[in-house]
């Protein structure tokens, strides 16, 4: 391999951009770039000696610095807002053309599908799903493939639910509702499929994308070896914890409540965006207001949203075929190495 090889990773003080920084830091097979949006991002990649550059997909000036001789763009920043999910990917994909970079891994995501089931590939139709994100992700998508006709090598990443160390949303989040003692299995809306694939091996497939000529141009759902249902992965993740079955949960009693909470969470969400100081400097005054709040907020985590269970719900299964007929690439991680790997390192770091 080209020794002179250098990959810019935005996003890399979260956790998938984390995760590709340091796995090619420590293989040692190119140098790394690691973007950060904000400083408080570097700990975690600070525990290695590596590059670590402010890279705002916002900032054009700061994209230029962090592009210097760059060979390689792995964009995996979500942006903080619908307009740097859409212009922060046009600044990112300017900036490697002017500079010529041989490579350019646009990290999307399978929620461009929206609410599409049954078997989904790259070869679907979609439309606006209505979810900002996931609408965002779509034009991002479509002014990579606009710079790929411009002639920068491009290669777009549809992944499906990632997991693993570092996951707040489908590790850290579900973990806590599951040890709360107040989760269980959702009878009748818990069977949707649960399409998994752990981070190691969204890694493995981002840097065979950034280095095989057969990806340029081309879009690749990612998933992982086994697809269990949700209820399947809340109970292999509630032994993996070591904890006593899961009960099973009425959905007509789940549905209601989350309904009922719905306008609760939508007005704590609004106080806090205009009230947020006012509201910390009372609760640090008054203990009993502190607990209220926490008590509250402990409660509006643990009752599923609606699109919450329209997703457990879903069957829908992203293939990953093509990938694998082009590339070559296969999972390896099945679920319950992942939740025990994920486990090790909750308790590792002191979490539970």
């Amino acid at each position: 391999m080209n020794n002179k090889e250098k990959y810019l990773i935005t996003g890399a003080g979260g956790f998938i951009g984390g995760w590709i920084a340091e796995t090619l830091h420590l293989t040692g097979k190119a140098d790394v770039r690691a973007g950060i949006h904000r400083w408080s991002g570097a700990p975690r990649l600070a525990r290695f000696p590596m590059e670590i550059v402010s890279c705002n997909i916002m900032n054009p000036e700061e994209i230029r610095k962090a592009m210097k001789d760059v060979t390689h763009v792995i964009h995996c920043a979500k942006g903080a807002s619908a307009e740097s999910i859409i212009k922060g990917t046009e600044n990112m994909l300017e900036a490697a053309l002017q500079n010529k970079v041989q490579r350019f891994v646009h990290m999307s995501t399978a929620a461009v599908y929206g609410d599409l089931a049954g078997l989904v590939d790259e070869n679907c139709h979609f439309s606006k799903t209505g979810w900002d994100y996931a609408d965002c992700k779509q034009e991002a998508e479509k002014i990579c493939l606009a710079y790929q006709a411009k002639g920068l090598p491009v290669t777009i990443l549809r992944p499906s639910i990632v997991y693993g160390p570092f996951c707040k949303v489908w590790i850290l989040n579900i973990a806590f509702k599951i040890l709360s003692g107040t989760w269980g299995l959702f009878k009748g809306i818990g069977e949707g499929t649960c399409n998994l694939i752990y981070i190691s091996d969204l890694v493995n497939a981002s840097l065979l994308s950034a280095r095989d000529e057969h990806a340029i141009g081309e879009i690749f759902n990612l998933n992982g070896p086994e697809i269990p249902t949700w209820n399947e992965y809340f109970s292999k993740f509630n032994s993996t914890l070591g904890l006593p079955a899961l009960r099973e949960i009425d959905p007509g009693r789940t549905r209601l409540r989350s309904s009922l909470i719905a306008p609760i969470r939508a007005a704590a969400l609004y106080s806090r965006k205009r009230f947020e100081g006012s509201i910390k400097k009372i609760a640090g005054r008054f203990e009993p207001i502190k607990n209220f709040l926490g008590d509250m907020e402990r409660t509006i985590r643990l009752i599923p949203r609606k699109n919450e269970l329209d997703l457990y719900n879903r069957k829908a299964y992203y293939s990953a075929k093509k990938i694998h007929r082009l590339l070559d690439f296969e999972p390896v991680v099945d679920v319950d190495t992942g939740l025990k790997l994920s486990v090790l390192w909750m308790d590792q770091v002191g979490i539970r």
